[in-house]
């Protein structure tokens, strides 16, 4: 059985360097993985030889606590053969399934990991291994993730902690586990639009119902926006060294404006003003949405665009410029008519 294990091991570890996956973050993948699918020897062996009580029964409590209830068990398997029947059949099938929902969570994690593997700076920073802490509740949600929606949800979320450890705390792990079906599928098409870590344009999801966004703010995803609602302030910047302008961000691309120039302000339209300063009409993620944010797939240059569109009319013809974020911060310009513009 050793042999099979360090086979697993080194094959999980082989695919992931082959598709990006190196270094702290590898080791924390493998870790992982080594910590949901290895212990399905050790856990047929508990039932057999007590290795549970060396590995769950971490205290006295605990121990005698097992040590009752197996002898209880054994009592009543020798007195009656049909409940010792039951009991074994539905104590193994339990077992089984946990592992079979693990197994997916984990296929889930790869094929995510395989997709957007992590950045350099991902892949060498932070420990070698995930953390306990964050492991011994992830593993009690992967054996309940039963469901398609469910294992990949959970494995997503672990890739995203393999990533970037301390990602999913405990309240944030809480948060996704009493995530309905529903919510959870109008969080994913509103993050769509997301234009900021923290930010959702609302030019960009549409306003949303009432029911929607209580919805969301139920779900500890986004802040309750009042009767004011939230802004993105735009940041000021200079264009050819000379020429202030109003800048924003997302992801690797950023658009600009000139300070100087005339903003049309309408009540539908995406910018408004905050005390001089151009922002966007926004919804505000939380801490817990901002984390399950992480596990969605996110395309900037769309935003980019759609952004864009919703900004125009509020400028001048020609003011607006369109830029590439480079890894030194350094802005590059893109021509409208390579983003499809005119």
């Amino acid at each position: 059985m050793s042999d099979d294990h360090l086979s697993t091991e080194t094959s999980i570890s082989a695919e992931l360097t082959e598709t990006g996956v190196k270094a702290a973050a590898k080791s924390r993948a493998v870790s992982a993985v080594d910590r949901l699918i290895g212990n399905v020897a050790d856990l047929g062996n508990a039932w057999l030889e007590g290795i549970s009580a060396r590995r769950r029964a971490k205290t006295e409590g605990e121990r005698q606590l097992i040590e009752a209830a197996a002898k209880y068990g054994v009592e009543r398997m020798n007195a009656d053969d049909e409940f010792a029947n039951r009991a074994l059949e539905n104590h193994f099938k339990k077992i089984a399934q946990q592992q079979v929902n693990k197994d997916a969570v984990v296929a889930e994690a790869l094929e995510d990991l395989r997709q957007n593997p992590p950045s350099e700076e991902e892949s060498l920073a932070g420990p070698a291994n995930v953390s306990d802490e964050f492991m011994n509740r992830f593993e009690q949600y992967a054996e309940s993730a039963s469901t398609d929606e469910l294992r990949q949800r959970w494995g997503r979320v672990l890739s995203s902690e393999v990533r970037k450890p301390g990602t999913f705390g405990a309240k944030v792990l809480r948060a996704t586990d009493e995530l309905d079906a529903p919510t959870a599928q109008l969080f994913e098409r509103v993050c769509a639009s997301r234009v900021r870590p923290t930010a959702l344009a609302k030019s960009l999801t549409g306003v949303l119902s009432f029911a929607e966004l209580t919805a969301l703010i139920s779900a500890e995803l986004v802040v309750d926006p009042g009767i004011a609602g939230h802004l993105s302030l735009f940041i000021e910047g200079t264009m050819n060294s000379t020429d202030p302008v109003w800048l924003f961000g997302v992801g690797n691309f950023a658009i600009a404006f000139k300070k100087s120039c005339t903003i049309t302000y309408t009540e539908d339209g995406a910018l408004e003003g905050h005390n001089g300063t151009p922002a966007l009409r926004s919804y505000i993620l939380t801490d817990v949405g901002q984390a399950l944010a992480t596990i969605l797939p996110h395309d900037d240059f769309d935003v980019f665009k759609r952004l864009i569109a919703s900004i125009r009319p509020a400028l001048p013809d020609g003011e607006l410029k369109y830029f590439r974020i480079m890894p030194d911060g350094n802005l590059i310009e893109i021509p409208p008519q390579s983003i499809g513009l005119v």
